[in-house]
């Protein structure tokens, strides 16, 4: 029996730096040969001086505001076309200032049962020291007393190149998705030192499956060791 499962995950680029959202249209990108057509009868485009979204490719979306360009998908067999797609439109800007780049993953997990849950969320987050911190939950009844636990945690890592930043996994229960469902995020946070597309561009071919492979080894590992023995 599986312990827990993956419903959804889904894959993002972050740009941050100077932009401008009203360059971003479909007829630019058809344009400048980036894509070789649009089905508009599938999308819903917004273009406006400060703000610019839009669908493309299978499944991905690209949305762009004065400070920031993101592209995601949740199709994996997208997430290469979304990394080339990123490279030829800022090869194309390549005076746009880029200061940060953020190569993510997000993953919705859900847990088998209750009991697992509850099993999960003490042992990343225990409990004793809310209690002892909070000493008026052991004077409240059973049912309220099992809404203390995990909600939300972040950790910070070092990163395991030579790249200016960080890698921040992020836990967050995601009751949109039903019970005993968690949201993980894995920020894995550049700092583009000389604000140059041109370095963001060598760092993002170097780096993106490898980042796509760290956060889907961190997230099984994390799922794996504390629920991998749990009965």
């Amino acid at each position: 029996m599986n312990h827990w499962e993956i419903l959804n995950e889904e894959a993002s680029i972050v740009l941050v730096g100077n932009m401008n959202p009203k360059i971003f249209h479909p007829e630019w990108f058809i344009r400048k040969e980036i894509v070789a057509e649009w089905d508009y009868s599938k999308d819903e485009i917004i273009s406006l001086p400060d703000m610019s979204q839009m669908d493309v490719l299978n499944g991905c979306k690209i949305s762009v505001l004065l400070n920031k360009f993101s592209m995601r998908s949740s199709l994996e067999s997208e997430y290469l076309s979304m990394r080339d797609l990123v490279i030829h439109t800022f090869s194309l800007l390549s005076e746009t200032p880029i200061l940060q780049m953020g190569m993510n993953f997000r993953s919705i997990i859900k847990i088998a049962n209750e009991d697992k849950w509850m099993h999960f969320g003490s042992v990343l987050a225990p409990q004793k020291y809310w209690k002892q911190a909070a000493n008026f939950i052991d004077m409240l009844d059973e049912d309220s007393q099992k809404e203390l636990g995990l909600w939300e945690l972040a950790m910070n890592l070092p990163r395991p190149d030579n790249l200016e930043g960080y890698v921040r996994p992020k836990i967050a229960v995601f009751p949109q998705a039903g019970p005993y469902t968690l949201e993980f995020n894995i920020n894995n946070h550049v700092e583009i030192t000389d604000a140059s597309a041109a370095t963001m561009i060598e760092i993002l071919k170097e780096n993106w499956d490898k980042s796509l492979d760290l956060a889907k080894e961190l997230t099984n590992n994390i799922m794996e060791s504390q629920l991998g023995g749990v009965k």
